[in-house]
């Protein structure tokens, strides 16, 4: 298994990286694409994406990834770096700019929040980049996969994998990445960010569908200066 090589470009803070693709697991591909312990020595990493076979879910907060599993009907969460992902999205960051929100009424304003932090103090939004979210989720739904049905799969097969949860007043810290150029590579077919939540603790994590927050809540983007290259990677493989 090969390392990231700590003096390469993709080690030095390198823009949002990715390796595999979502559309591609639409079309039937759950195999593991990417080996989570390649990434394991590089410092600031956040990234998310669905385990090997579609059966949980990656986030990473800046540590060790957090594990989501579906073991009879509940999630259960573990940290470590054996595991492998379908298709992965990370990125390095050091430094955030943060910024205190008034209420939140869904992912569309969370987009834009982002969106505007990152063209006022961060990087700018035209190019793909991650923010972080931590605040209270007043009702928050997110889905683990759970994929049993066997070879082969689908856009339907897809959603009827995904087990889902509703959470009230619970304290949550949010992992996303934005951008217009790269949906269905990794954001979905039908929005510009994707986005993982874990709970105070780390007990539960997975993929979040809808969220209200409330006042309060701090959205971090990337300082300015931040490098804005991405690219497809081919050493986690």
């Amino acid at each position: 298994m090969r390392r990231l090589n700590l003096e390469s470009p993709t080690a030095r803070n390198a823009g949002v990286r990715w390796v595999g693709e979502q559309r591609a697991v639409l079309a039937g591909d759950v195999r593991g694409h990417v080996a989570l312990e390649c990434l394991s020595s590089l410092p600031h990493l956040y990234g998310l994406g669905p385990l090997e076979g579609l059966r949980g879910e990656v986030s990473i907060f800046g540590d060790a990834p957090s594990l989501a599993r579906v073991e009879q009907g509940r999630v259960v969460t573990a940290s470590g770096w054996n595991a492998r992902s379908c298709f992965l999205v990370w990125a390095q960051v050091p430094q955030w700019s943060n910024h205190t929100m008034a209420s939140v009424a869904s992912l569309d304003a969370v987009e834009g929040e982002a969106r505007r932090l990152a063209a006022e103090e961060g990087p700018g939004e035209t190019a793909p980049f991650p923010f972080k979210i931590l605040g209270l989720a007043e009702e928050i739904t997110f889905h683990v996969l759970d994929k049993r049905d066997g070879p082969g799969h689908s856009p339907e097969r897809h959603e009827l994998a995904k087990a889902r949860w509703t959470l009230e007043r619970t304290p949550v810290e949010l992992v996303g990445f934005h951008s217009r150029q790269h949906r269905g590579i990794f954001t979905p077919k039908e929005s510009n960010i994707h986005v993982h939540m874990r709970t105070e603790g780390g007990r539960i994590s997975g993929h979040v569908e809808t969220i209200r927050l409330s006042a309060g809540a701090r959205i971090s983007v990337p300082s300015r200066g931040w490098p804005h290259q991405t690219g497809k990677e081919h050493l986690c493989g």
